[in-house]
């Protein structure tokens, strides 16, 4: 028996559901057809009486679904939709470490309603496990969106080093942080890596702090301003310490610790695909709906599944984990992919 978790953004979840044409039927038929016992929902884009109205056959097929919105209509929400019952549900990290006994992490209230996280827990025949969705601020250089980001990644990453030491039930938790991560940790993540090097999603701070969270591997060390990176002129957005991109973002005593630290050594979260695809490249998650990056592949790899080593080794027995990548670009019903692990 496996415990199969998907994660995709739906870009609009009402959108998703629509069907587009004959042959694009959306998300519903997917939800019929997939084998995922639980699928983590980002970008939802609606209330939860939208959400249940434009998922209502599959929740009358059985799912289960909870959610977090947010407080700005039509912005971000994240859910969770599950074959399984959900219980010890929590929105907003803040209250997920509330109820894990922990303090709340410096800065995370400015994200309670913010709909990037939620994580419930199913009980499966391995004992339980939480699944959380995550929607990462997607940011934007030079601009306001920018500075969220990286507070956000201050407060996080915080949140993430107090989870790894929690237990269930006296024993180690079982989670997974699945979502649209909005970071391409290394080259291989991202195809066309060089002309990205100032796009938020591809600049040194966000990759430092998925090295903080994940460490190096598969590499001896961090690929964030090596030769490779740096090129003949050296990264226009600078190195680690710059925050590239920043408008009124002052670096938080977390940031400061995370840079002094540099690369974890001793990662306690793991990128799942990467890790049981070490050599690949990608596999890519997002295109853009612009030119033709979906039929070139010109992907980026930003929607994970982040575990805990027990969650790892049942992934690596396991050992199924995929893209499922629609067969053309008119089949699509967003414009990310789902990413699919199965964990025995």
């Amino acid at each position: 028996m496996t415990l199969t978790v998907a994660t995709v953004n739906v870009n609009g979840i009402r959108a998703a559901a629509k069907q587009r044409s004959e042959t694009n039927l959306g998300i519903l038929p997917w939800l019929e057809n997939t084998s995922a016992d639980v699928v983590l929902l980002q970008e939802v884009r609606a209330n939860e009486k939208q959400t249940e109205a434009a998922l209502a056959p599959a929740l009358e097929a059985g799912w289960h679904l909870v959610q977090a919105e947010a407080a700005a209509k039509g912005r971000a929400g994240v859910g969770i939709l599950s074959r399984l019952p959900l219980t010890h549900v929590a929105t907003g990290f803040s209250h997920a470490e509330e109820q894990a006994g922990l303090t709340a992490s410096p800065g995370a209230r400015e994200f309670d309603d913010s709909g990037r996280y939620i994580e419930a827990r199913v009980n499966t025949h391995f004992g339980p496990v939480t699944v959380a969705s995550l929607y990462l601020p997607s940011g934007a250089a030079n601009s306001e969106k920018q500075d969220e980001k990286y507070r956000f990644l201050d407060s996080f990453g915080h949140f993430m080093q107090q989870r790894a030491a929690c237990t269930v039930d006296g024993q180690p938790e079982n989670m997974i942080i699945g979502g649209d991560w909005n970071i391409c940790h290394r080259r291989a993540d991202l195809k066309n890596w060089r002309t990205n090097r100032t796009k938020s999603g591809f600049l040194p701070d966000e990759r430092a702090f998925m090295d903080s969270i994940l460490g190096s591997w598969p590499d001896e060390s961090t690929q964030v301003g090596d030769e490779t990176d740096a090129g003949r002129t050296g990264n226009p957005a600078g190195r680690a310490g710059d925050f590239y991109g920043a408008v009124d973002y002052s670096p938080t005593p977390l940031a400061q610790q995370r840079l002094r630290e540099g690369a974890s050594e001793n990662p306690q979260w793991f990128d799942v695909v990467r890790r049981l695809n070490p050599e690949a490249d990608g596999p890519y998650s997002w295109w853009t709906y612009r030119g033709q990056a979906f039929d070139t592949d010109a992907g980026w790899r930003i929607d994970l599944h982040v575990a805990t080593e027990g969650m790892l080794e049942r992934a690596r027995v396991a050992n199924n984990a995929w893209v499922d990548r629609a067969e053309a670009y008119d089949l699509r019903w967003s414009d990310h992919s789902p990413v699919i692990v199965e964990y025995a």
